[in-house]
């Protein structure tokens, strides 16, 4: 996981029923999957709940490596699965190494 993944779960669980999560100290792709138009980066605990919540608030927006994207997460059957998305352009591994700018507000 980097660290701007970290950093975007924490704020999307900020209120929810997940606040406390221990992530993984390094950063690790195994979990990752790219769909093109963006990407799934998936965590597995038994802490997570099994009942499906969608956390989309706040409004995470910005650029991840220059491709303009929105990040939202889900968490169901004790995953997390954090999905970052782009409605343009195309999402590849270089975009991620590079790195996620957020949008000001």
């Amino acid at each position: 996981m980097k660290k701007f993944e970290r950093v975007i779960i924490d704020e999307l669980l900020l209120g929810g029923a997940n606040k406390t999560i221990v992530f993984p100290d390094q950063e690790n792709d195994d979990e990752v999957e790219f769909t093109g138009v963006g990407y799934f980066l998936t965590l597995k605990d038994p802490a997570f709940q099994k009942n499906r919540a969608i956390l989309n608030k706040p409004d995470i927006r910005g650029q991840l490596g220059g491709v303009d994207v929105g990040c939202l997460a889900f968490v169901e059957n004790h995953e997390l699965t954090l999905e970052c998305y782009s409605c343009e352009q195309e999402i590849y591994s270089v975009n991620r190494e590079q790195g996620f700018q957020r949008e000001k507000t």
